[in-house]
């Protein structure tokens, strides 16, 4: 457990960060939705923490920057386990991390670069000290005048969420993405096809989740000024998890949906109709609907209001053996209260179906839900400097008497651009 001093430093910290956040001065620049993608991988909850507070100004995000950032965050259950079974152990987790990332557009050709480095470092639970590391690069290349080539790689390795392991054991996991996609956007009628490549490494002992997918989709897409971009697809995926000698595959058609509504409303949408099945017999296929919806609204002044509601299929959950459904619905209200500053409410709501088989590994259940609620306060001091505060609580609950736990979490984070 942490001392009286810790506990003090914390509720400095905590008191200090929301008077910053109170300051006049206006929220960050926004960033547009980013357009639905095929999940065959597990994601992390988000936010647990602030989204780092970027010192921007006109023009940032084009050429080189260095971002370097300091957080702490107070975790009360750092292991997740059931408060009612057994006492929480809590920890400050410091996290040092530097950013560098490269952006260049001329006209409709981008190309950018992004590199993370930090390291997690818990002050009493030091076993659970792991790196960070993200990679990624990407790019959109005219060919031909109106044809365009769109490719992507990228890496990150983290340390893996408690609430899938239930143990004090480490995993260390790490995932790369390498894709390509193609278009001919244009007035009218174009066609579309997409290639992309996930994989999936785990630690020693957490082997089994290890997997390696790979999704293609070709479709014809339909544009017009007055209407937004239609896109008719079809899809079709192969998820091979060597370990435990299982592939999953995955046929999909569907219609996208990309419209900016009004000057103060835009939607996404991707609606399909999927069918997943197993190569292990015991392992039940799931035939229904898939979905990614997002709506941004900013019709009230200095507020931005977002939904977003998603179902999609998972192929390296630490849980199931075949497949995971997960569907998520989220909520979120951020206010500016100046030029400067802004508060993020938020409200994440995951439930997941696991289909699994028990001779090829035991589980204890066969579905769980996760909520999560939290405050998020951005502060930009001048172009280079800037802060954020963060609350969140998690509630995660399964259809048995164990993985069950509640968690919260305070962060406070500092960055610096150079």
């Amino acid at each position: 457990m942490l001392s009286p001093c810790t506990f003090a430093a914390l509720h400095y910290w905590l008191v200090t960060g929301l008077l910053l956040a109170a300051a006049p001065a206006a929220h960050a620049q926004e960033q547009p939705p980013a357009p639905p993608q095929p999940q065959q991988s597990e994601q992390p909850q988000k936010p647990e923490t602030a989204g780092r507070a970027r010192p921007v100004g006109p023009g940032a995000d084009q050429g080189l920057h260095v971002d370097a950032s300091l957080s702490v965050v107070y975790d009360d259950n750092v292991y997740r386990v059931d408060s009612r079974a057994e006492d929480p152990v809590d920890d400050l987790i410091v996290t040092p991390t530097v950013e560098v990332s490269y952006n260049r557009d001329v006209g409709p050709r981008s190309f950018r670069l992004r590199g993370l480095l930090g390291y997690d470092q818990f002050v009493s639970e030091t076993a659970r000290s792991k790196p960070r590391i993200e990679l990624e690069g990407a790019g959109r290349f005219l060919i031909a005048g109106t044809c365009a080539v769109e490719p992507l790689a990228s890496y990150r390795e983290q340390r893996a969420d408690y609430g899938d392991i239930n143990s004090r054991a480490e995993n260390l996991q790490r995932y790369s993405t390498l894709s390509v996609a193609a278009d001919c956007e244009r007035p009218g009628f174009y066609p579309v096809v997409a290639w992309r490549r996930d994989t999936t490494r785990n630690g020693d002992g957490f082997e089994y989740a290890d997997q390696t997918s790979n999704l293609y989709r070709a479709g014809l897409g339909y544009s017009l000024p007055s209407l937004g971009k239609l896109t008719w697809y079809y899809e079709h995926f192969d998820s091979d998890r060597p370990e435990l000698a299982v592939t999953n595959r995955g046929d999909a058609v569907g219609i996208a949906f990309d419209r900016a509504v009004s000057p103060l409303t835009t939607i996404n949408a991707d609606l399909r109709w999927m069918r997943v099945r197993s190569s292990a017999p015991a392992i039940a296929d799931y035939n229904g609907p898939g979905w990614t919806l997002r709506v941004t609204n900013t019709a009230i002044p200095r507020v931005k209001l977002s939904a977003s509601t998603e179902r999609t299929i998972v192929n390296d959950s630490l849980i199931a053996t075949g497949f995971a459904i997960r569907t998520a619905h989220r909520l979120s209200a951020e206010v500016g209260l100046s030029e400067l500053t802004s508060i993020t409410a938020y409200a994440d709501f995951s439930r997941r179906q696991f289909r699994q088989d028990a001779a090829i590994r035991p589980f204890s259940y066969t579905r769980d839900r996760t909520n999560q609620f939290g405050l998020i306060a951005q502060r930009k001091f001048t172009d280079r400097l800037a802060a954020d505060l963060s609350v969140s609580r998690i509630d995660r609950s399964t259809n048995s008497d164990v993985s069950n736990y509640r968690a919260t979490r305070v962060a406070l984070g500092v960055t610096m651009r150079f």
